[in-house]
């Protein structure tokens, strides 16, 4: 009894519904290993057990593997799993919290019970009945917790996402986008222009008093803010860029980085976020991360991943096709080209092959002359990796390539997302490792982007870069109309890592809806004025009004990559490449070699 009641006063102290809470560090240490972990307050693996007799133990019965990082639950299967964060097991009685945990079934109203107390949370957990007395889902364990477990648990939750991020206020979000020193002048700029611009548009229908209603949702809870949005742009050595980001979170402190730019190492920028634990949404990177990139979300692991590419269609190809000899030509002090230039070896030392490696001068002239060569070195019936940027492939005009050697680039590299200039003597023979749709499908994928474009009369610098920079700022806000106002960072994460494969597909169908619709008007447009005397050029073919517009044909994807998906601890959306060349007949267009390749 006397142990009971010294539990109770624990609680007593540490619990006032609804309002602040403050618990030892200690105490809530405690919890969150039992939440993240599986490990009890003694240290011993936490037990637990579902209806049917299911024994859990340790990290199997961790709360985080169904309630997820940020307390926002998911589904197992069919069924959802309830928020279990500060708002949701403590909130008073009529306190209006919402969310979306199966984007299948819509927003719904959460806060359907009282807040719980120390009483009904123990047994809640222990017997799996809620506070309103009635048996929680048969997926909910049953666990063992002591006294002193239960006060850590409790103290835990009750500061899990109890309040908005860092750079969230009840009008305004806050991001920033990081631009790397490497990054030139033309891309820098349209990069900028496009940011601006979809800024523009995007505050002038987000205003106090005047929310843009995105949903029935969005509009009862009033969760439409305007973004703030700076541009940091970073200078010097890669070692001095962590220092300039702490700088800058000091002054500006934001929710997350939004998109960003670089051309040579990312690994600075990765870390930082890890460190401050604020998600990197999707930059445009050619080296996104060195690490685990526990709070980046990327497009592609960049030329690592057409390094493992390059070494699978290699590995796997026919004993008439097969190189004799692998070689691999990389700049020195290119971080990029050093990254692929290991993945390649990596990739082929796990399938027992070897590559020989050799490394040119950065210095132009001294770099050409050495990949000469190089080139020289190769023998017909040989296979060779050019990790070269768009810059350093420029030094091959001029140079005949060796006959019978088979050559391959990797676009990801040398910012080939579309045939850009290469050497005419080169065309013929240089093969691509290339991570996106193929020139000929994108059409229609990015019919809305162009459409963007030319509204606001933003040239089309750098497609890779641009439809990357579109997605981000779409997906951004999708995401956060999603989650409507439970704005925290690790559930922006969760929520992207859920929803993104089921956004791509709706809204593939939705834009080809729009398109078909679209098409049919354009078409009337055309037939009515060749009806009133002011046909145009394409009159007698109104289908080409469609195309004038918005493209032919049906979109795949909505991005310049065919396949994005995620999911939970997934950080990298597209996994694969195409190995690509020059069309016979036509050097200007790209025809695929191989089916889409997922090492």
């Amino acid at each position: 009894m006397a142990a009971a009641l010294r539990f109770c006063l624990l609680l007593s102290a540490l619990f006032v519904a609804g309002g602040a809470f403050a618990a030892p560090a200690d105490l809530v240490e405690q919890g969150r290993r039992i939440y993240t972990e599986g490990i009890s307050v003694s240290g011993q693996p936490l037990q637990a057990s579902r209806d049917g007799g299911a024994i859990l133990s340790g990290p199997q019965a961790a709360c985080i593997g169904c309630h997820r990082a940020s307390g926002m639950g998911s589904v197992e299967g069919s069924q959802p799993v309830s928020p279990i964060g500060q708002r949701y097991l403590f909130a008073t009685v009529g306190d209006l919290v919402m969310a979306n945990m199966d984007g299948r079934r819509g927003k719904t109203l959460n806060q359907t019970h009282a807040p719980y107390t120390d009483e009904g949370l123990a047994m809640a957990l222990r017997q799996g009945v809620g506070i309103s007395g009635r048996s929680l889902s048969t997926v909910m364990p049953h666990f063992v917790l002591d006294e002193q477990d239960l006060a850590a648990i409790k103290a835990y939750l009750q500061q899990l996402s109890a309040g908005y991020s860092p750079g969230v206020s009840k009008e305004v979000i806050r991001f920033a986008t990081v631009i790397t020193p490497d990054v030139s002048e033309a891309r820098r700029a349209v990069f900028k222009t496009m940011l601006q611009s979809a800024l523009t548009a995007k505050n002038s229908s987000t205003s106090p008093r005047k929310r843009y209603m995105s949903s029935a949702a969005s509009f009862a809870t009033q969760t439409e803010r305007r973004w703030d949005v700076q541009v940091w742009e970073l200078t010097g050595e890669a070692q001095t860029w962590g220092a300039q980001l702490e700088a800058h979170y000091r002054e500006w402190p934001v929710f997350a980085l939004l998109s960003g730019i670089s051309d040579t190492t990312w690994a600075p920028v990765d870390a930082f976020c890890a460190a401050q634990k604020v998600p990197c949404w999707f930059p445009s990177v050619a080296v996104p991360t060195s690490g685990n990139a526990a709070y980046g979300m990327y497009f592609s692991r960049g030329v690592a991943l057409d390094a493992a590419v390059l070494a699978s269609y290699l590995q796997d190809a026919s004993a008439e096709t097969a190189p004799k000899r692998l070689l691999q030509v990389q700049v020195q002090g290119s971080g990029s080209a050093e990254l692929a230039a290991r993945s390649f070896g990596q990739s082929l030392m796990a399938k027992d092959r070897t590559v020989q490696t050799i490394t040119v001068d950065s210095d132009a002239v001294k770099g050409r002359n050495e990949l000469i060569k190089a080139l020289q070195a190769a023998h017909p019936g040989d296979a060779m990796a050019l990790w070269l940027s768009a810059e350093q492939l420029r030094w091959l005009d001029g140079i005949q390539p060796p006959a019978g050697v088979q050559f391959y680039a990797s676009a990801s590299l040398a910012q080939l997302g579309s045939p850009q200039w290469i050497a005419p003597s080169w065309k013929p023979v240089l093969q691509v490792v290339y991570p996106y749709a193929l020139p000929q499908e994108r059409q229609a994928n990015l019919a809305y982007l162009h459409s963007w474009l030319k509204l606001r009369n933003i040239p089309l610098v750098d497609e890779v870069l641009q439809s990357e920079l579109f997605f981000s700022l779409n997906l951004m806000t999708d995401t956060l109309q999603d989650m409507l106002d439970n704005l925290y960072r690790d559930y922006l994460i969760e929520r992207t890592e859920d929803m993104l494969g089921r956004r791509e597909a709706g809204k593939v169908e939705q834009e080809n809806r729009d398109r078909l619709t679209l098409g049919r008007l354009g078409r009337a447009a055309v037939l009515a004025e060749a009806v009133n005397g002011s046909a145009v050029g394409d009159a007698a073919n109104p289908l080409a009004a469609q195309q004038r517009a918005f493209g032919l044909g049906e979109s795949g994807g909505t991005t310049v990559y065919p396949h994005l998906s995620l999911g939970p601890t997934q950080r990298f959306a597209s996994r694969g490449a195409y190995i690509v060349r020059f069309a016979a007949g036509n050097i200007d267009t790209l025809a695929a070699q191989s089916e889409w390749i997922v090492p």
